[in-house]
């Protein structure tokens, strides 16, 4: 069992998902989704292609602040 189920990130209970962390209701379906941490090459490839360059850079930022944002809770 994923900790997404055990979470209760991939079902609402009532219609509702809460953050375990901050206990924000995650009201959007893409607010909480289930990722795979060691994409393929193949994946990795594909999943921005197409897109402007303006775009990949803004997903770039976004990544690289959350990941940032995971490294201090972690401290």
């Amino acid at each position: 069992m994923q900790c997404s189920d055990v979470l209760g990130l991939t079902t609402s209970t009532n219609g509702v998902r809460v953050c375990p962390a901050c206990d924000a209701q995650l009201a959007n379906p893409d607010d909480a989704v289930a990722t795979q941490l060691n994409p393929t090459e193949d994946y990795k490839t594909s999943v921005l292609s197409g897109l402007s360059p303006t775009i990949v850079m803004e997903c770039c930022s976004r990544g690289i602040s959350f990941y940032q944002y995971q490294v201090t809770q972690e401290m």
